[in-house]
């Protein structure tokens, strides 16, 4: 489990410096387009950033030295589609026409590392179609193209840095995170039912703008305006 956990730790550490360069930025863009800040809105994008910052560190650490990296024989990647799954299933000693054998699953290291990738990427579904109101499809094209972005990262070495990749890159990663992405498509309504949403949450800004300018325009009438009821004496 430390594979996993000292990645999210990692992002954790560095999010609130990450956070303290986008603050003004972001809060600057919101007051211009918005004319105010909503503080839930600040708090989805700021866990998005997060969420990515954590799929990005799961991705590439930890990170190995230049050296070991040199030594290494394995393959570079994997271009045959399900082969993960036909490892899975002849590895556990599982006969899908018998489904006594299925709990083997399980226990099987495989297994784990294909829930992994499905789940790694359920949140992203879930942003894209909760705050960014995307389609089916653009919420498969954005899975897919992160997925991608993530394993090219793993082949080039992470851009070069490298000799030689030091993960594998493989096609069924792009196709369980692909799926993790369209579950959490399928999954956003619940946090719709939980949360405003992003229309809702724009109407209730208009609504504080209007308010903050109409008590600005009645202390403007009743206190700046004829007949001069703050001159005294």
């Amino acid at each position: 489990m430390s594979q996993y956990i000292e990645p999210v730790k990692s992002a954790l550490v560095l999010f609130p410096f990450v956070a303290l360069v986008l603050t003004l930025p972001y809060m600057l863009f919101q007051y211009r387009r918005y004319g105010a800040v909503l503080l839930l809105r600040t708090a989805i994008v700021y866990s998005f950033v997060l969420y990515l910052m954590c799929a990005y560190f799961l991705v590439i650490l930890p990170l190995p030295d230049v050296e070991t990296v040199s030594g290494l024989t394995s393959a570079r990647v994997q271009l045959i589609p399900f082969r993960e799954v036909a490892d899975l299933l002849r590895n556990a000693g599982v006969d899908p026409s018998r489904p006594a054998t299925w709990y083997r699953l399980v226990w099987n290291r495989d297994f784990f590392q294909i829930v992994a990738n499905v789940a790694m990427f359920t949140p992203l579904g879930i942003y894209l179609r909760y705050y960014f109101g995307c389609s089916l499809k653009k919420t498969l094209l954005f899975s897919l193209l992160l997925s991608l972005f993530f394993e090219l990262t793993q082949l080039t070495g992470l851009y070069g840095y490298y000799p030689r990749p030091y993960r594998l890159a493989d096609v069924d990663d792009l196709i369980t995170n692909t799926c993790g992405g369209l579950l959490g498509y399928a999954l956003a309504p619940l946090a719709m039912r939980l949360l405003p949403s992003r229309e809702q949450m724009d109407a209730c800004v208009k609504q504080l703008i209007a308010t903050l300018k109409s008590e600005a325009k009645d202390i403007h009438d009743k206190c700046l305006a004829p007949p001069h009821t703050t001159e005294f004496g």
